[in-house]
């Protein structure tokens, strides 16, 4: 079964186990390769990123997986390591110079927009600056690397904003994480918005297409 998700997410937990780490990610990388919409391969390989200093993947890889398996514990545990590597993104310069300098043209094209909005952030990471950051990088995305690399988590991005869910969207993603009584206190004070956005992620199914994968 080479196009299983399972085996290949289930198979690199085992190699974990073991203390082979290094063997387990290319497992849990050709499982997101070659079955794009099971989430457990993005869970690990999140995590494995986040613990091994490559930030932006396991940003990416994360965010990917609260959207495939929105409502379970792992979410959870996945928009914290999110948030954290958000911060780390921030405040540590070396992680998107590295990223310039030694990347695949993917990351390099993604660093070097997160590179000229840094300014933006300058006060923290919290749902509102991620939110500005974030509308900017897809803004600048699709007016440049869009069209040379098309990534169905930028597309969603893009959707969100369009649709006017994008504030609600950070919201649920970092949300809890960043401050729950701020989040608990905002979602009081915008309840229509989150009715909307969450009856929108209820009716949009996200999937992602098979030729979306970049070599890392």
């Amino acid at each position: 079964f080479p196009a299983s998700g399972v085996l290949y997410s289930e198979y690199g937990e085992l190699l974990t186990a073991g203390s082979n780490a290094a063997t387990a990610i290319k497992q849990w990388e050709k499982g997101i390769e070659t079955d794009p919409n099971y989430s457990g391969n993005y869970y690990f390989a999140s995590k494995y990123y986040g613990q091994k200093g490559n930030i932006i993947w396991g940003l990416l890889y994360g965010e990917i997986f609260a959207n495939l398996e929105s409502l379970s514990a792992r979410t959870a545990e996945i928009k914290n390591i999110l948030f954290g590597g958000y911060q780390k993104l921030f405040t540590t310069p070396n992680i998107l110079n590295n990223a310039k300098q030694n990347g695949s043209s993917f990351e390099k094209a993604i660093a070097s927009n997160f590179d000229k909005l840094t300014a933006q952030m300058k006060e923290g990471v919290t749902p509102q600056t991620l939110t500005a950051f974030r509308t900017r990088f897809i803004l600048n995305w699709f007016n440049g690397e869009g069209k040379q690399f098309p990534f169905r988590l930028f597309e969603y991005h893009r959707q969100l904003l369009q649709e006017g869910y994008f504030d609600a969207y950070n919201q649920w993603l970092v949300g809890a994480a960043a401050d729950t009584p701020k989040f608990q206190q905002w979602n009081q004070d915008h309840p229509d918005e989150v009715k909307v956005f969450q009856q929108f992620q209820r009716s949009v199914l996200f999937k992602i297409p098979k030729g979306q994968y970049y070599i890392h």
